[in-house]
């Protein structure tokens, strides 16, 4: 099985530990990014074969993380996964192109849940 690269763009140091853990524990080598900049900085250099972005972080918000990513030939083309506690789907929709099943809402999925979402994703 190959091992595959997730990213995880997350500014709550708890569940960016948590994302970290269980990533390691299905076999996946996980990066982590505390912030938009530094989300942006890391995918375009290492070419991830996932990413977790949050729609609220610190300095850039989600959007224009997913819109610097989505500028770049690699990241046309990049899995991209929005999670958010906040956001509404059609707020969501209008500012980015992905399929409803690529935005999760953080009180919607457990760890267990979202592990098996991202081994189903990355084998498609």
């Amino acid at each position: 099985m190959k091992k595959h690269v997730v990213m995880v763009i997350e500014d709550s140091p708890e569940l960016s530990a948590s994302l970290e853990d269980m990533l390691a524990m299905n076999g996946h080598t996980p990066i982590i990014a505390p912030n938009g900049r530094e989300g942006v900085k890391q995918a375009l250099k290492t070419h991830p074969d996932l990413i977790l972005l949050d729609i609220r972080l610190p300095d850039i918000d989600g959007y224009e993380v997913f819109r610097q990513i989505r500028r770049d030939s690699w990241g046309k083309t990049a899995h991209i996964v929005i999670l958010t506690a906040s956001e509404s789907i059609e707020n969501i929709s209008k500012n980015v192109s992905l399929p409803p099943e690529d935005v999760l809402f953080k009180p919607n999925w457990s760890i267990k849940k979202l592990a098996e979402y991202i081994n189903k994703k990355l084998a498609s």
